[in-house]
């Protein structure tokens, strides 16, 4: 390579170096002005947060703590649940205060709470909160029981009634069944031994032939009377079927009975299920300033 060529190729390689360390520098520039930014916030974040937990703000604890800052408040000032505690604690007190029927009965977690609708025999929890969205919802289990017993639903009693009328109905045909069946046994039986008697040496064979006809004719009856016998004598398979029922029955009509006594309950204290979810919602937007915030949008949007 010449050093004229050289000359230029080392020009090249400076410019190269020239133009990437103005980008860089650009990049740079952007990125510590964004970095800043966010540093500002955060920093802001947290001493809005200080605030409002020495106010007891809950609005303004929910919006920060589950916003951006949610991951390290959880690893800092939430590491042995105080933030939790708090949260719970308020959550318990405003919530009771509003619905003062409402009686605490277990702590789940640190945020998660079930409650007692009144008292009343056989009492449950049936309502659970959990602090750090905040809800309010009813526990699955008992929620899948209201939806299985609604209000004058009774498909489920139904079919077990269904299924010990048509075991009854079977044991009562199996008595009538038997007595018939027996009676064409004995009539067989008789022919057998008519037969028997009669049989001589020339007309073995022929009689023979006809016994065994007989004979697996009564057998089959027999197996027949043996199958009604099993519903019209209750032995022990027939008798388990109908303990089973019963006791399912009796299971399911004690279930029925309790969703029908907390659906009272809810009518008494609510006036309604539906004024239950619109009056549970109402509290949950008071308390958490969702309430605030819908009438300045609402205002916004007039203006």
């Amino acid at each position: 390579m010449t050093d004229d060529a050289k000359k230029e190729q080392k020009f090249v390689q400076d410019q190269d170096v020239v133009s990437v360390s103005t980008n860089e520098e650009v990049s740079f520039g952007d990125i510590k002005q964004v970095a800043s930014k966010n540093i500002g916030q955060m920093l802001q974040d947290l001493q809005d947060f200080e605030v409002a937990i020495e106010k007891e703000d809950i609005p303004e604890i929910y919006r920060i703590y589950n916003g951006r800052l949610h991951k390290q408040l959880k690893e800092t000032s939430n590491q042995n649940h105080e933030i939790d505690e708090l949260l719970s604690r308020k959550f318990h007190d405003n919530f009771t205060q509003a619905f003062p029927f409402m009686m605490h009965c277990a702590k789940i977690s640190p945020t998660v709470h079930y409650y007692k609708l009144g008292t009343y025999y056989h009492e449950r929890a049936t309502i659970g909160i959990d602090a750090s969205i905040p809800e309010i919802f009813v526990i699955p289990e008992i929620d899948e029981e209201w939806e299985k017993f609604q209000r004058d639903n009774r498909e489920m009693l139904t079919a077990i009634e269904q299924q010990m009328d048509k075991l009854e109905a079977k044991r009562i045909t199996a008595l009538s069944e038997v007595k018939e069946i027996q009676n064409q046994i004995d009539q067989l039986t008789e022919a057998e031994n008519e037969l028997t008697e009669s049989k001589g040496f020339f007309n073995r064979t022929k009689i023979d032939e006809e016994l065994e006809h007989l004979t697996s004719e009564r057998k089959a009856l027999e197996a027949k009377r043996r199958e009604w016998e099993r519903y019209s004598n209750n032995n022990e398979e027939v008798f388990a079927e109908k303990e089973r029922l019963q006791q399912q029955y009796q299971t399911l009509r004690l279930k029925k009975a309790i969703v029908e006594k907390e659906f009272r309950q809810i009518d008494t204290f609510f006036g309604s299920f539906d004024e239950f979810t619109t009056k549970i919602m109402a509290f949950l937007a008071h308390y958490t300033g969702k309430e605030l915030t819908d009438i300045d949008e609402r205002n916004a949007d007039k203006s």
